[in-house]
C-alpha cells in the first residue's frame, strides 16, 4: 500500500476548513444584511401609512385653514404642540418627524403642499415625501 495516497494531508484539510469558514462568514453577512433590509422595508411601510394619514387630513381640512393647521416648514405641527403625531396615531418610527411645506408660498392659491417624513435607523436618516395641490375652488 502506497502511504502517499492513503488520505488527506493536513494542508488539504486546513484549506477545506478555510473555504468553509469563508463561506460561512459570507452567509452570515448576507443574513445580517437581509435582516436590516427587512427592518427598513417595514419602517418604510409605516412611513407611507403615516404620510397617507397626513394627506387624508390635509384633503379634509378647509382651504382657508391649511396654513393654521399645517404651518409651512414647522416640524410636528403648529406651535410645537406635536399635533401631527395625533393625526397619524402616534409616532412609531425612531426619531420620526413630519414637516409640511407650501409652495410657492403659504398664501398662494392654488398651492402645492409637500408632506415629508424623516426617521433614523442605525444612524442613517431616511425620508419619504408626498405632494398634493389644493385650491380654494375645486374645478
Amino acid at each position: 500500500m502506497d502511504r502517499s495516497r492513503a488520505g488527506m494531508t493536513l494542508v488539504e484539510l486546513l484549506c477545506g476548513i478555510g473555504v468553509l469558514v469563508i463561506a460561512g462568514m459570507w452567509l452570515l453577512g448576507s443574513y445580517h444584511s437581509a435582516l436590516h433590509l427587512t427592518e427598513v422595508s417595514q419602517q418604510t411601510t409605516v412611513a407611507i401609512n403615516d404620510l397617507r394619514d397626513m394627506m387624508e387630513r390635509i384633503k379634509a381640512t378647509p382651504f382657508t385653514q391649511l396654513q393654521a393647521s399645517f404651518p409651512h416648514g414647522v416640524a410636528n405641527g403648529p406651535g410645537g404642540a406635536r399635533a401631527y403625531p395625533s393625526v397619524v396615531g402616534g409616532y412609531t418610527l425612531p426619531a420620526e418627524q413630519i414637516t409640511v411645506t407650501h409652495s410657492p408660498n403659504a398664501t398662494a392659491d392654488p398651492r402645492e403642499l409637500t408632506v415629508q417624513l424623516t426617521w433614523t435607523n442605525r444612524g442613517r436618516v431616511y425620508q419619504r415625501r408626498v405632494e398634493t395641490v389644493r385650491a380654494s375652488e375645486a374645478s
